[in-house]
């Protein structure tokens, strides 16, 4: 159901921004933007060649008291807007019971790629979670607009439908992309979780090539007496392995289901300290606080550049000079082979259309609800040049082996055994590495 917002009784601070009602005296601010070729267009109507036609609107954005100014504080200006519309969910039967509003922005091309945006949206669906009892927000994008399509991910909002759009302005049909967020909708994550068996995968002998060949890089770096953190240790089959060799670790999950079945196979004898954390925030523990650090789970479900970052800084953080940590990554290309074309989970040409796939490059860009996050080498060489690290090995830990996962499954003890020692022979040739499923990069902490 639709709900007035009367946006000219809000105010909206955010560390770079202030959303406000428009006032009479932003008509040169919303001229200058509005006025550049290819702002307006992306949003469906034509830049604006004159100050009469943003006057005109300026007033109706006034009139009307839907539409916010979005101002940078530190330039103390106008630099964009951001509205709360009627929906199109208020007619769907799936949401028409929810209190939704349809978000639409437009920023300054002088300020794009700076994450504003994306800062303004989350503030508005904050407040209007919290504030205003709206229970869902919808957005939406043109196909062709990569730009506010990565906004709305960042945002955590779950893809709908596609559908046509007509800019009777512009007198061009576009590809629409409708989004939704729900208010307190069940975490996608958590959902896959607790009705996953991560120990029966990595049981199988398609799953122990990935397992053994993670502990076998693992134990290179095992000293005696190390300090030994998982961090995103699911449930547990890393950490209780390295408790078996006489260590201590701190094992530390998200979910509560993985912890309870982690606690439920533990022996008494394993040394583990299981808590439950987020690999974003690891405040609890102190700098510098161990020798080894696993990170073998969390970068597969990470969307953003600044979370990727933040987890990355963590695991850093808490790992001594000259320690060495574990970060496994899942990789696009062998799930673009194995799932797409091969087994046809999902088709490469609508994934295309959606903007999910680049279709020249065939980058992927993921969000919460596609579970994981798909990379490639270069995208986790660009995050880990930020980083004082060195590389000591880039491995990919099954390789082939999801390709022939059957044949893999079928080998009796002394083929499983051939078939080890030639993956392990080839898992860091740089010619291969590239279509494998799950890779390993492991690098030692330096001093800057």
């Amino acid at each position: 159901m639709d709900i007035f917002i009367d946006v000219s009784k809000i105010i909206i601070e955010t560390e770079r921004l202030l959303l406000r009602a428009f006032e009479e005296s932003d008509l040169d601010d919303f001229f200058a933007y509005a006025s550049v070729l290819g702002v307006g267009e992306k949003a469906g109507w034509p830049h604006h060649e004159n100050i009469e036609t943003s006057r005109w609107i300026l007033r109706s954005f006034l009139d009307e008291k839907e539409v916010f100014a979005v101002y940078h504080k530190a330039d103390r200006k106008v630099i964009g807007s951001l509205g709360l519309h009627k929906s199109w969910a208020n007619e769907d039967e799936a949401y028409k019971h929810l209190k939704v509003k349809e978000i639409g922005y437009v920023l300054s091309k002088n300020y794009w790629g700076q994450r504003l945006m994306p800062e303004a949206v989350k503030a508005v669906i904050d407040y209007g979670f919290n504030t205003l009892g709206v229970e869902a927000f919808t957005c939406g994008h043109f196909s062709v607009n990569a730009e506010s399509r990565r906004v709305i991910e960042k945002n955590g909002f779950r893809f709908v439908k596609q559908s046509e759009f007509h800019a009777k302005q512009l007198g061009q049909t576009f590809e629409d992309m409708k989004y939704i967020l729900v208010k307190d909708a069940p975490n996608p994550l958590a959902n896959f979780y607790n009705n996953y068996d991560e120990n029966g995968r990595l049981m199988a002998n398609h799953g122990q090539v990935e397992f053994l060949t993670t502990m076998r890089y693992i134990e290179q770096y095992l000293k005696p007496g190390a300090k030994v953190i998982e961090i995103g240790a699911g449930t547990g089959r890393y950490s209780r392995a390295i408790a078996d060799k006489g260590y201590s670790v701190e094992a530390v999950e998200l979910f509560p289901h993985n912890i309870d079945i982690f606690k439920e196979n533990l022996k008494p004898e394993q040394n583990i300290n299981i808590s439950q954390g987020n690999a974003l925030d690891l405040t609890t523990f102190a700098d510098s606080s161990f020798d080894t650090t696993l990170l073998l789970g969390p970068m597969y479900h990470l969307y953003t550049e600044d979370d990727k970052r933040q987890a990355m800084s963590e695991a850093i953080r808490v790992t001594k000079s000259s320690g060495v940590v574990f970060a496994a990554y899942c990789i696009s290309d062998g799930s673009l082979i194995w799932s797409g074309f091969q087994r046809k989970l999902f088709s490469i040409a609508d994934y295309i259309k959606r903007g999910k796939i680049d279709p020249v490059t065939f980058d992927t860009f993921s969000v919460p609800e596609d579970i994981f996050e798909l990379v490639r080498k270069e995208e986790i060489d660009r995050l880990m040049s930020g980083f004082a690290v060195e590389r000591l090995h880039y491995v990919a830990t099954d390789l082939f082996t999801n390709y022939m996962r059957t044949a893999v499954d079928e080998m009796d003890d002394e083929t499983f055994a051939l078939y080890m020692r030639y993956h392990f022979a080839i898992c860091e040739r740089a010619d291969m590495v590239g279509i494998t499923h799950h890779s390993l990069d492991v690098f030692r902490k330096i001093m800057p």
